[in-house]
């Protein structure tokens, strides 16, 4: 299955729209987790070589109720996507829909004491 980037920030925000209002420490544990999910998915697909990219993952708040959460190295979205000479390794779409599954359970925000 093949899907966008504008398909996944569409995915991402139906994600967030399921969260009532949040603080803002209450969102930076909620990105924390986001990273904790993306970190494992890098290490599933087995995108780790030499570590750079697992460690550079991390959460920045763009917005009021918005967090970016991902890998910052450039070669990323080559992982991600895949090129001509390797396959896709989509660690971002399924740690998206971790997250989204947790948050529609709500489970994840009972655990983490904001629910």
């Amino acid at each position: 299955m093949t899907i966008t980037l504008g398909a996944l920030a569409t995915r991402y925000a139906e994600a967030a729209g399921k969260v009532g209002p949040v603080t803002s420490e209450q969102l930076r544990t909620l990105g924390q987790v986001g990273v904790g999910y993306m970190k494992q998915e890098i290490q599933r697909f087995h995108a780790v070589d030499t570590g750079t990219m697992l460690n550079s993952t991390t959460a920045e708040q763009v917005g009021k109720y918005t967090m970016l959460i991902g890998p910052t190295v450039s070669y990323a979205p080559y992982v991600a996507l895949g090129t001509s000479r390797m396959a896709a390794r989509p660690f971002h779409i399924t740690a998206a829909r971790r997250l989204e599954a947790d948050m529609t359970k709500g489970n994840l925000l009972k655990d983490l004491g904001l629910a």
